[in-house]
């Protein structure tokens, strides 16, 4: 026969409370690992290793206009390749697509400024569509495909030399960015959605969940450098600075966007312009305002780099 002590109660207790402090300790770390670790490894593993569209399933043919299928090689011995509207007005301006897409992504836009007799070169960035590279990098030698470009339009008789710009859409906006602050070659830039390459980039936080996310983000950042190799990445804002006098206008859309590009504007000296487009979502302008998202970029573009 057995008798219970008036102790094993509060021994059971103490074994549930502390089970139960054990159980939510473990949560929370788990919950911490996947926020923290987790997740910034993935992503910044899939930003450097895009997944590789086809390059399908139209052309500037199909918009009516007449174009090249071309290549270039990159100073770091990369061929990139893309497709040439020859230009009718002596300039030229390179599109810059977003990540995880190819030159079929900036087409539209370079229908815009083809129709006004712009030549336009849309290329596949190193590690997508059909050109080479297998690691995009953030902050390196992604500037150099810009660089490449350049050279490519550089040698074409139909285009001034002193007569070259760009225009990239999200991973596109802070490439161009970057490759001009590498090459005076481009002397005008139009930035759509620009993000980052170092967490400076980024808005300083002002919610509770945005210092929430302070962990995530500098954690993505040095995973997004070891992925990539590059130890010391140039900024977008520093590459900002370094465009004077060079003409730069910046596109963002409303909410979180609208932060962030503001965050970066204000790093670029003058000459620069700001475009807000509220409803617009990421690299929407163009959707939700055609004619003024038109008038605007060809504007900048006709007296950045034709004087008009």
């Amino acid at each position: 026969m057995s008798f219970r002590t008036p102790s094993t109660p509060k021994r059971a207790w103490r074994y549930w409370r502390n089970l139960g402090g054990f159980t939510l300790a473990a949560l929370v770390v788990a919950w911490a690992f996947l926020l923290y670790v987790a997740q910034p490894y993935l992503l910044s593993r899939g930003w450097t290793h895009p997944q590789r569209l086809p390059v399908c399933c139209v052309t500037p043919a199909d918009h009516g206009l007449t174009y090249e299928a071309v290549s270039f090689t990159t100073r770091d011995g990369l061929t990139l390749r893309g497709w040439y509207i020859p230009s009718r007005n002596g300039a030229a301006v390179m599109m810059l697509h977003g990540i995880a897409s190819n030159r079929v992504g900036v087409l539209d836009h370079a229908v815009l400024l083809a129709r006004r007799g712009y030549g336009v070169l849309m290329f596949d960035a190193r590690a997508h569509g059909e050109s080479e590279g297998e690691v995009l990098q953030f902050g390196g030698d992604e500037a150099e495909d810009v660089r490449g470009a350049a050279n490519f339009l550089q040698s074409r008789p139909d285009v001034d030399p002193e007569r070259i710009g760009a225009l990239g859409l999200s991973l596109g906006a802070p490439m161009s960015i970057l490759g001009a602050a590498r090459t005076e070659a481009v002397k005008a830039v139009v930035a759509d959605a620009p993000c980052c390459t170092t967490f400076s980039d980024w808005a300083p936080p002002q919610t509770a969940e945005e210092w929430l996310y302070v962990p995530f983000d500098l954690t993505f950042f040095q995973f997004l450098r070891w992925h990539t190799g590059v130890s010391d990445p140039l900024s977008v804002r520093d590459a900002l600075a370094q465009l004077s006098p060079r003409p730069v206008l910046i596109i963002g859309g409303g909410g979180a966007e609208q932060r962030s590009v503001e965050h970066l504007f204000a790093a670029a000296r003058q000459p620069k312009q700001l475009w807000i487009i509220p409803e617009a979502g990421h690299i929407a302008g163009l959707s939700v305002r055609p004619q003024e998202y038109e008038a605007e970029v060809v504007s900048f573009f006709d007296e950045a780099i034709l004087g008009k």
